[in-house]
């Protein structure tokens, strides 16, 4: 994913919102290869320093950074993730469409010897999982793509934007809308019937 030389961790546990806001927790880093060694450097755009912050970790022999972050949109995630890798190992993007809130997502591990790799993904939704290619544990998708070869990730949960209607809530609001129209059409006929007769006075006798 990002130097595919030497022993590598990929850490992420992210979480979604209902808000569609995503937050979460990235490890990204490789065994010290000599003295002073820092691990795999990673870029943080400038437009996202106010919600992705930076540390050392160190853990196992292994050297690198984590990146906290905190109420990305779906469109900040796929520049966030485009920019602390290289080339074009991986893919991730979000997508909503109505109440679906879709993941697609894959990594090249291909270079990578089998015994150089520890990596995982975590990701929580706040609906329901309607289907994923990971292990859903009530709500919570994970993945350990494997060395050697490509690996897609894929989950589709259903859950209303609180930012926004869901497609029902706008079918059915546009519904009622209609509804309303009508009988409001409906009554001002009426209303402007009734005025017209009274203007126009009773009908002759015997008509």
């Amino acid at each position: 994913m990002l130097a595919l030389s030497g022993c590598l961790r990929v850490q992420a546990a992210i979480s979604v919102s209902e808000a569609d806001l995503v937050s979460g927790e990235l490890v990204v880093a490789s065994v010290a290869g000599r003295q002073g060694d820092l691990g795999p450097e990673l870029t943080v755009p400038p437009e996202l320093r106010g919600k992705v912050r930076t540390e050392i970790y160190t853990g196992d022999d292994y050297v690198g950074q984590t990146v906290r972050f905190q109420d990305l949109t779906f469109a900040e995630v796929s520049l966030l993730s485009d920019a602390i890798t290289t080339g074009k190992q991986h893919r991730l993007t979000f997508r909503r469409v109505g109440d679906l809130v879709t993941l697609a997502g894959s990594v090249d591990l291909t270079q990578l010897p089998a015994d150089r790799a520890d990596i995982q993904l975590k990701i929580t939704f706040p609906g329901t999982v309607a289907r994923t290619n990971g292990e859903d544990d009530d709500g919570t998708v994970s993945w350990s793509p494997k060395p050697g070869a490509v690996s897609e990730f894929t989950a589709t949960a259903q859950y209303s934007g609180a930012s926004g209607a869901s497609w029902t809530q706008w079918v059915v609001m546009v519904g009622a809308a209609a509804v309303g129209v009508s009988l409001v059409v409906l009554v001002l006929a009426l209303f402007s019937h009734r005025r017209t007769q009274r203007a126009l006075g009773p009908p002759p006798a015997g008509s």
